[in-house]
């Protein structure tokens, strides 16, 4: 798919794109407000519309040999976070970009479905060791707290957040937005992506200079990016 960027702010640039050909954006990528990393193996064009439209610098990067960059890796400008069985050259890859990089030795592996943060915040999955939600907190320098969203721990697949916003899950109900409007330190509103899937983070990788959404985003669903990530 060819990026084009949407028209609802030249200031804040919004751009369609794939990876791979598949709309998920935000399970194959991440980003905060220095990097975005992409799979091993992506177009330099790929490389180029994240870099234009987050404007931060994109690296290509496998985690634990796989694409699903943004199903293990999660984090904010202060550090990133990464499961153990990423390997070392992966690691040593990550590292390379300037960003800190802690390993969470937990059995639960896919960090990025697991953690919504940003440099405010983070909410994270109940099932988490109380050690590792420490050690998350002193890697992100914010503090962390477990949550559920409609009786689903996976709270990473259910949020995007930038420091400007956060996309939620339509499942979430008013005592939960406002539980991770207040864990995250930003304005929360609830929306789907790519046509009505309600996984906000499969479908938006976002910072608060722009944002990627998945191919099949809708129009009410754009509006929605963009009012929230926007901010001011």
């Amino acid at each position: 798919m060819q990026e084009t960027q949407s028209a609802e702010s030249k200031s804040f640039p919004i751009a369609f794109s794939d990876v791979f050909g598949d709309p998920n954006v935000g399970v194959f990528s991440y980003a905060n407000e220095k990097i975005a990393v992409l799979p091993a193996g992506v177009s330099g064009k790929k490389l180029k519309a994240y870099r234009d439209t987050l404007r931060v610098e994109p690296y290509s990067v496998g985690i634990a040999e796989s694409r699903l960059v943004g199903i293990y890796l999660v984090g904010n400008s202060s550090g990133l976070l990464a499961p153990h069985i990423a390997a070392g050259v992966e690691l040593q890859r990550l590292e390379s970009t300037g960003m800190a990089v802690q390993v969470i030795d937990d059995k639960y592996t896919a960090l990025g479905n697991l953690i919504v943060c940003n440099d405010y915040g983070a909410m994270v999955d109940p099932r988490l060791r109380t050690t590792t939600v420490q050690q998350i907190e002193k890697a992100l320098g914010v503090p962390a707290a477990k949550a559920t969203i409609a009786g689903l721990p996976n709270v990473g697949a259910l949020t995007v957040a930038s420091n400007k916003g956060a996309l939620i899950s339509p499942m979430a109900n008013e005592a939960e937005q406002k539980a991770f409007s207040t864990g995250l330190g930003v304005p929360v509103e609830t929306g789907t992506v790519n046509s009505g899937v309600p996984f906000p983070k499969a479908g938006v990788v976002a910072n608060s200079k722009g944002a990627i959404v998945g191919g099949l985003t809708i129009g009410s669903e754009l509006i929605t990016v963009s009012n929230i990530f926007q901010g001011d």
